[in-house]
């Protein structure tokens, strides 16, 4: 139990920042949004078990398989990936270790050649390709995701116009095939979340034989970070979901791959920096309505923005994975609007009658963060934490945990913690801050 100090004492020298949560404006948070991507060609198949046990120490309830551009060259026969430029020496797990390995599981189909080369053979192909894993896996896997980023492939050389239309004639056979097979099955199609008008496209496609109703939801890439000057600043995750949904008529989004990447926030963000960044994505994709996510890298490919570290197949703990456990074990039924100084992100678990709110302090120093709750009844701090590091950039290290003291008002509903106040266990930034608290 935390230290909670009168509601009188002094908690820092400078005037508080005030932060706003409306317990009553909330958006449903599902399980499913607290999923990983499979990591085919770094996690052999012998190493998988113990990938796959860490990620059930973060509460993880989707995975996402064979993973990512590795889906498009992916043998399911043979759990291999025949003419991919980036062919692992061993194989990552195959398809019945990853159906043991979620409570939810996502598997990609494959649009390949069709892109290249766009043959009524090669469609067939690959829409019987997908029928034939319906029938093999569809006892255990209900979400299907067509494709990967086809704007990025290379569709024999075409423009992207091209290669959009490909893509959503392969995915309209695909699709139909899967549907045909099992109308139960979740299908979503694929596309550019910076680009919601080529939405309105791929359904053209689908509309000329009246095919769009098999499509039951959107997914997106979502890498984001806090960098203004570029489109995939987190500002507008909620106005071009918005807009997806509206030219789609869909809404049911899973973020099949998502971070806060360094190259999309200032200074190159890692570590806890990054993790800060990482928080308010989450957040702002779930009150934008993404009901399914898979976080990609698990592993710490993309040094600095991985969940877990991983040494002679063995995986420990890093700030993102510390965060995504802290997301994942103590947030959850509903996601609750929030505003003021910092951003914050916040919970409403409404059978336990607990709040949970994360705030990312950032370069905040020394600095008391009053936090407010509206038309709520606070009654007690469960728990205080703060998620710090000496240098919240240093990669490859676990963060440490601290309880922290708070002062909490029941009177006004109010808590109070100070940010990075740089004292003796605590960081002097970009500490990440845990509350749970209790209300009646």
């Amino acid at each position: 139990m935390p230290a909670v100090m009168a509601a009188s004492a002094e908690v820092g020298p400078k005037a508080a920042v005030h932060a706003y949560v409306y317990p009553n404006n909330r958006v449903p948070l599902q399980p499913t949004v607290y999923g990983v991507n499979n990591e085919w060609r770094q996690i052999t198949h012998a190493e998988f078990p113990a990938f796959a046990e860490k990620m059930r120490t973060f509460n993880y309830k989707m995975l996402r398989f064979p993973g990512g551009w590795e889906s498009e060259h992916y043998d399911w026969a043979t759990n291999r990936t025949p003419g991919w430029t980036h062919v692992p020496d061993v194989p990552g797990a195959n398809a019945t270790q990853a159906k043991n390995a979620a409570p939810n599981l996502a598997f990609v189909t494959r649009t390949a050649p069709y892109l290249d080369n766009p043959t009524s053979a090669n469609l067939n192909a690959l829409a019987n390709q997908a029928r034939d894993l319906v029938l093999a896996h569809g006892d255990k896997v209900k979400y299907w995701l067509v494709g990967n980023e086809w704007w990025l492939q290379w569709g024999g050389g075409t423009d992207r116009a091209v290669k959009l239309r490909r893509y959503a004639t392969v995915a309209r056979a695909i699709t139909n095939r899967i549907k045909a097979t099992d109308p139960t099955a979740k299908v979503y199609v694929t596309g550019d979340w910076t680009r919601p008008t080529e939405f309105s496209a791929i359904k053209a496609v689908f509309d000329a034989n009246s095919s769009w109703p098999n499509v039951d939801g959107i997914d997106l890439h979502v890498y984001s970070g806090d960098d203004q000057a570029q489109p995939t600043h987190y500002s507008n995750i909620a106005p071009n979901l918005a807009a997806i949904k509206s030219r789609t008529g869909k809404n049911a989004i899973f973020v099949s791959e998502w971070a806060a990447t360094k190259g999309h926030s200032t200074d190159n963000k890692r570590a806890l920096r990054s993790v800060n960044n990482m928080v308010l994505v989450m957040h702002t994709l779930i009150r934008a309505g993404a009901t399914a996510m898979t976080y990609w890298p698990a592993p710490d490919i993309a040094q600095g923005i991985g969940l877990v570290n991983e040494e002679s197949g063995g995986y420990t703990d890093l700030p993102h994975g510390q965060a995504f456990r802290w997301m994942a074990t103590s947030m959850s039924y509903h996601s609750l609007q929030t505003t003021g100084t910092p951003d914050t992100a916040a919970s409403n678990n409404t059978v336990a009658k607990s709040i949970t709110v994360l705030i990312p302090t950032k370069t905040l120093a020394n600095q008391p963060v009053t936090v407010h709750f509206a038309n709520t009844d606070i009654t007690s701090v469960a728990s205080a934490q703060a998620m710090w590091m000496p240098n919240p950039d240093t990669p490859k290290e676990p963060a440490r945990i601290t309880n922290i003291p708070t002062t909490l008002d029941t009177a006004n509903d109010t808590i109070t913690v100070t940010a990075n106040p740089g004292t003796a266990n605590r960081g002097s930034s970009y500490e990440l801050i845990r509350l749970i608290l209790r209300y009646q």
